[in-house]
């Protein structure tokens, strides 16, 4: 483009800043994009992440569910540091985010927002419970029970927990799966129909529990005052799994301020943990803002607080004025909010937002709910009476048992904001603070305190168990609907594709067509079941079928030290596909190109300890002609052995040829823009033709990329009038043609050697 400077019509100096000559950006090297399932991570997105580091905090750690991850940290340890990896996460749709809802400082407490993970999978805190009678015993089996639940149960989102029954005491049965029938199967020697009936013999008491807990690996979320202005704003600080992840320290409620609390987290670029939802509305004051635990004294001693856990509404509906007490309260019950509808002025039906219906009672008398998680209570008549259709509400708030260790507690937060002591221990009514300490000098009966400490979010649903091929071929590998398609514009050139431990036919072939159309490679992954080389023969050619786009290694899997296995010598079988492309990125980017062959006794596995096909020698003849590289074991060391794709066409039988030409021909797509639009005349392909002869000459020297005593010989570049005629331009093209002479490979060195002649001399 040309900038001009100065007058048009008038009189004066006119600068003109001529354009300088057009430059081809050299595409990266070493990148590849990998589909599959992931612990976390959004879903419908293209994920970037070109490090390890970032690969945890985006997408979580190794799983039992996939090879990805184990592909993606091998990848990383090989490339050391060079290209990246493009990632889309698969699910079956039914993944659900896990979340808690945050609370005001105000007594009762209100809800003012909730937290939710930034996405869903169990990685955000999988806690879960549900009860409810079997209608008759005939629905429980030694290992299964039928819920007769059609509707709110997916498949397999109670696997990894248990099973209790009430007749039964101190036994649980761990659950292996379930049904989206509501059909719940435990381990295989489990013997709970039989314990039932030692129990119970009349199968009197039908009521099961199910669940669901953390164990330790969940978001948590720590509530604090705002660090420059804590008597009006907050903090929030979130953990992954105990460790600090992110943080806010200086927050405010008021939507019209700089740091709204809404606006600045969830637009954070930094903050792949969480997503949150502003609840508050009308006039706010500094009480709104949220806090772990906020509540009243009920009774204090110098080291342990016991609080009120529960908010009771007489008139939520109607205007009866009577009052609540709990009854005997365990750890075991959970927070939950119980909306009691009254059918006369001294009977009622109870009804709980995460047990349902709990059962009828009568005001006046203890009522104990149908489950152990519901606490029982006594409802008192006031002076006004209740009548029928009124409603109340009892909102109960415990503790959860040991969830508030080494934070800390205000015993009277309002007016001794500097008193804070360590909690030592909590159950789920009263909280103990360190020895030594005395919370009656700030603290007494009715005074209102704050907990800070993390808590943990619950109800996260990994959506994987439903998986069909379908969808990993709708969200990985179909043109328009994947994230990889946003891979055009980002300069990448070549990207290398796969489902790493996913060996469907219909997924690997829906790759290769991908890779085929977006002018990239598939690296299709062989089963680990497959060992011969008749076997992968019949593979290739009938059971996938060949492509110029498509390579192979054999075996493409490999047993390596199982990295969760904490050096006890435990081995695990993984994809060697991470462990290949990492090696290629970084011989990519050390010889500048493709165009040296990834293979030989320098591509070292170096993870691998032994193969599925043993110590079988494995017959080259057969394979390398096929088109499928080997893993073989040279002087000590596992290595790729081979540089062919398994091609159609035999031009491109080079896996390096192919790769370097794919690698050329997206770098160039996405670096001639500036032309579009441009004047179509010999001005414009003069500068079409520099920038092209710009771009291979280093290709020619120093890389050795292209071949040929001279750069015309390597390279022969044409932008001229005999391609472009005036019936082309005239159409609105303009035509490069560009041919290359590209590197060649030494596959085999041939010595000629033989035994001199009698008569022939053997000096110069």
């Amino acid at each position: 483009m040309v900038r001009r400077i100065g007058p048009v019509r008038g009189a004066g100096t006119v600068i003109q800043e001529q354009e300088g000559q057009k430059q081809v950006e050299p595409g990266a090297l070493g990148w590849v994009a990998y589909g599959g399932i992931l612990e976390k991570g959004d879903v419908g997105e293209l994920i970037v992440v070109q490090n390890r580091t970032k690969f945890v905090k985006k997408c979580g750690g190794y799983i039992p569910d996939s090879l990805l991850p184990d592909a993606c940290f091998d990848y990383y340890g090989l490339a050391q540091g060079r290209g990246g990896i493009l990632l889309t996460r698969i699910t079956d749709g039914n993944e659900l985010q896990a979340e808690m809802t945050l609370y005001s400082r105000r007594k009762p407490r209100a809800p003012m927002g909730t937290v939710k993970a930034k996405n869903g999978g169990r990685w955000g805190g999988k806690l879960k419970r549900y009860t409810d009678d079997v209608s008759s015993e005939t629905l429980v089996t030694n290992t299964t029970i039928d819920t007769e639940n059609t509707t709110d149960f997916t498949t397999d989102q109670w696997k990894g927990g248990w099973i209790e029954l009430d007749a039964v005491a101190n036994k649980r049965y761990p659950i292996v799966s379930n049904t989206a029938a509501g059909v719940i199967t435990v381990a295989s020697n489990s013997t709970m129909k039989d314990d039932w009936t030692d129990a119970d013999p009349t199968y009197t008491n039908k009521r099961y529990y199910v669940y669901l807990e953390n164990e330790n690996k969940a978001l948590s979320v720590e509530v604090r005052d705002g660090e420059e202005k804590p008597d009006t704003e907050f903090g929030l600080f979130v953990y992954v799994d105990g460790v600090l992840a992110v943080k806010w320290p200086n927050l405010s409620v008021e939507p019209t301020d700089s740091r709204y609390w809404e606006n600045i987290i969830n637009n954070d670029d930094n903050n792949d943990e969480i997503v949150v939802t502003d609840l508050l509305s009308g006039a706010l004051e500094a009480d709104d803002r949220p806090a772990n635990y906020y509540g009243k004294i009920s009774a204090v001693t110098e080291t342990v607080l016991t609080g009120y856990i529960n908010d009771f509404d007489p008139d939520t509906t109607g205007d009866g004025d009577g009052t609540c007490a709990l009854g005997t309260t365990t750890d075991d019950m959970v927070d939950q909010t119980i909306t009691i509808t009254f059918s006369a002025p001294t009977t009622f039906d109870a009804v709980s937002d995460k047990f349902g219906d709990l059962g009828n009672g009568t005001v006046g008398s203890l009522f104990t709910p149908n489950n152990d998680w519901s606490p029982p209570f006594t409802l008192t008549a006031g002076a006004t009476a209740w009548e029928s259709a009124d409603v109340a509400t009892l909102i109960y708030k415990p503790f959860v048992k040991d969830s508030l260790i080494n934070g800390y507690l205000w015993p009277d937060k309002p007016n001794a904001a500097r008193e804070r002591y360590r909690i030592v221990d909590n159950d789920h009514k009263t909280i103990t603070v360190q020895a030594g300490s005395d919370l009656t000098a700030s603290g007494a009966i009715d005074d209102e305190f704050m907990v800070q400490a993390p808590l943990e979010l619950e109800g996260g649903r990994d959506g994987i168990a439903d998986l069909t091929d379908a969808d990993y071929i709708n969200q990985a590998w179909t043109y328009g609907n994947t994230p990889f398609d946003r891979i055009v514009g980002r300069n990448l050139g070549l990207v290398k594709m796969a489902t790493p431990g996913v060996t469907s036919t219909a997924v690997q072939k829906a790759g290769i067509a991908y890779a085929d159309a977006q002018n990239h490679q598939y690296r299709v992954e062989i089963p680990s079941a497959t060992v011969t080389e008749d076997s992968v023969q019949t593979y290739v050619n009938d059971t996938i079928g060949r492509s110029d786009f498509s390579v192979y290694a054999f075996p493409s899997y490999a047993y390596v030290p199982d990295p969760e296995g904490q050096g006890q010598g435990r081995l695990k079988l993984v994809s060697c596909t991470g462990m290949i492309h990492g090696r290629e990125a970084k011989m990519a980017n050390d010889w500048l190109g493709y165009h040296k062959a990834e293979a030989g006794q320098d591509a070292i596995l170096p993870a691998i300890l032994k193969l599925p096909t043993g110590e079988t020698i494995l017959d080259e003849e057969i394979l390398n002609p096929l088109g499928v590289a080997i893993i073989k074991k040279v002087k000590g060391n596992f290595v790729i052995w081979g540089d062919r794709t398994a091609n159609l066409d035999p031009e491109w039988k080079w896996k390096h040829q192919r790769e370097q030409m794919c690698y050329y021909e997206n770098v160039l797509r996405e670096n001639f823009d500036w032309i579009i639009f441009a004047i179509n005349d010999p001005i414009e392909w003069r500068k079409a033709r520099t920038a092209l002869v710009t771009f291979f000459l280093p290709e020619w020297q120093p890389k050795r990329a292209l071949q040929g005593r001279n750069f015309e010989e390597a390279a022969v570049i044409k932008v001229d009038a005999e391609l472009n005629t005036p019936l082309v331009t005239a159409a609105g093209d303009t035509y490069a043609q560009v041919s290359l002479w590209l590197a060649d490979t030494i596959e085999r060195f041939n010595i000629l050697i033989g035994k001199q002649g009698i008569f022939e001399s053997v000096t110069s």
